[in-house]
């Protein structure tokens, strides 16, 4: 994996114990990568600082209002975020293991699922090694895309500037 550049993902659970234990194993299970972990309590102090930062993971959890009823839950801080910026992975946490919680995450953009189960820290780093992956090929495949698109110019004026030549000067390759 990448490890130059610095991975921004923001953890949105209002549970603050679960969020730092949550920071501090994923610093763990990936100590060779530059990640900046951002902690928010509710989805409107996350969007706050989402556009200045605009972090490649979301760790949200569902329920986001037991400890702020009037806080937005889960689903509408995911539809913010995929309104905001569509390429952000989302990982959605809850307690509740209802499929339909689960497709309704899906539905509105999630990436992956998590229920808080006594292997849920196991999950979270599982899946985020399969989102780092999936960035860091969708990076590369933005990179062989520009690659592909200059070479095409290269080719382009090549090919023009010997049309041209063969229009303006054709006795330069008799």
């Amino acid at each position: 994996m990448n490890t130059k550049k610095q991975m921004d993902i923001f953890i949105v659970d209002d549970n603050k114990v679960f969020s730092l234990a949550l920071k501090a194993d994923i610093e763990v299970a990936f100590p060779k990568m530059l990640i900046k972990t951002h902690l928010f309590e509710t989805g409107e102090k996350c969007m706050e600082k989402f556009i200045q930062v605009m972090p490649e993971v979301i760790i949200l959890d569902y329920f986001l209002n037991s400890k702020y009823p009037e806080a937005a839950d889960g689903i509408k801080v995911l539809d913010w975020i995929k309104k905001e910026n569509f390429n952000t992975e989302i990982i959605m946490l809850t307690n509740d293991d209802s499929i339909d919680i689960a497709l309704k995450s899906f539905h509105h953009g999630a990436s992956d699922y998590v229920v808080k189960t006594e292997t849920k820290f196991k999950k979270i780093n599982y899946s985020l090694f399969n989102l780092f992956k999936t960035i860091e090929a969708r990076s590369e495949a933005k990179t062989f895309k520009r690659l592909l698109i200059a070479l095409s110019l290269v080719v382009a004026i090549l090919v023009g500037g010997i049309i041209a030549i063969e229009i303006f000067i054709p006795s330069l390759f008799k």
